[in-house]
């Protein structure tokens, strides 16, 4: 190989190193997931708002429950000529779509998931751990995190296709999407998948 050749070689390396450089300065919650703290600061503030009741506090759910569902719901806003998605947010937020309704179609839509145990979360952080040279150590994939809670933990939702049927979702003996419905979610809009994760997360105090 010609110098010339090799210079820009080891060039283009440079590059995609840069490119994938990881920020060493990140603490270890989000480099690994541990944390000293969570809290979740919109359901606090939804609960502060609650009127005062003199019914017997419920005890705290300690214990995951298999069973239990977290329902998460979004509001979609979307154009009335070409159903192109235009605004998504959790709707819990409150927001009045009232005067949008005027010009653009508002869908609320649901998703349902089982929430992980300590055993799921501990064998997906392992597995989406990846070593980086430059940090030195094993660092959580969030990424591929995410991806995990789609594939073992989405269970149902309200997403429907063009004729406005449901889209049926299905999973493996292992309660694992099966292969069709892993298509599907992966074809759903990045933005409304980003938001409701965002939302889960948060909910369940994963983050």
């Amino acid at each position: 190989m010609s110098d010339e050749k090799k210079e820009v070689q080891e060039t283009k390396v440079e590059e995609q190193v840069e490119e994938i450089k990881v920020d060493t300065s990140l603490d270890d919650e989000k480099r690994t997931g541990i944390k000293e703290a969570a809290v979740n600061a919109g359901a606090m503030a939804v609960e502060k708002d609650k009127p005062v009741t003199e019914k017997k506090d419920a005890m705290p759910s300690f214990f995951v429950d298999k069973a239990e569902r977290r329902k998460i719901d979004v509001d979609i806003l979307s154009s009335k000529d070409d159903g192109r998605i235009l605004s998504v947010s959790w709707t819990g937020l409150g927001i009045d779509f009232s005067a949008e309704r005027v010009y653009l179609r508002h869908d609320v839509m649901w998703f349902d998931f089982t929430i992980p145990s300590y055993e799921d979360m501990f064998s997906y952080r392992q597995r989406s751990a990846k070593f980086h040279k430059e940090a030195g150590q094993l660092l959580v994939d969030k990424l591929q995190l995410r991806n995990f809670m789609l594939v073992w933990h989405l269970k149902d939702w309200s997403l429907t296709d063009k004729d406005g049927n449901k889209v049926e979702l299905k999973h493996d003996d292992d309660g694992s999407l099966d292969g069709e419905s892993l298509k599907k979610v992966y074809n759903v809009h990045p933005t409304i998948l980003d938001v409701v994760l965002t939302r889960l997360e948060k909910d369940v105090l994963l983050v």
